[in-house]
């Protein structure tokens, strides 16, 4: 990575344990900031070069899955960016998952 930039940032409501947003999963209410915050700023997340290369030769030719294909909804007409990394934050992780920011970045489309 040649330069560094910090797209932009947005937190979600600020609720009450148990209170209104109990039912919405971390990685749900995560996907839709990210994609709020790309889309605030114009921008649409691609893949680099260097991590089409980092696929294992066993997966190159799968192409994208379902997953993926159905989070992807972006305008091609948005500026093209590569993420690499998003870093979020949330208070009670228990019965999340593992990494649930990995988890909310392909549920906003980003590879």
């Amino acid at each position: 990575m040649k330069e560094v930039v910090i797209v932009g940032g947005s937190r979600t409501a600020i609720a009450a344990f148990g209170g209104s947003l109990k039912t919405v999963p971390v990685v749900e209410l995560g996907s839709i900031v990210m994609i709020d915050v790309l889309k605030k700023t114009g921008l649409r997340p691609v893949l680099s070069d260097a991590m089409k290369n980092a696929i294992p030769d066993n997966l190159k030719n799968q192409g994208v899955i379902d997953l993926e294909r159905n989070a992807y909804q972006w305008d091609d007409n948005l500026a093209p960016v590569v993420i690499d990394e998003v870093i979020m934050g949330n208070v009670l992780q228990a019965a999340q998952g593992q990494n649930t920011a990995r988890q909310a970045m392909v549920r906003a489309g980003i590879p």
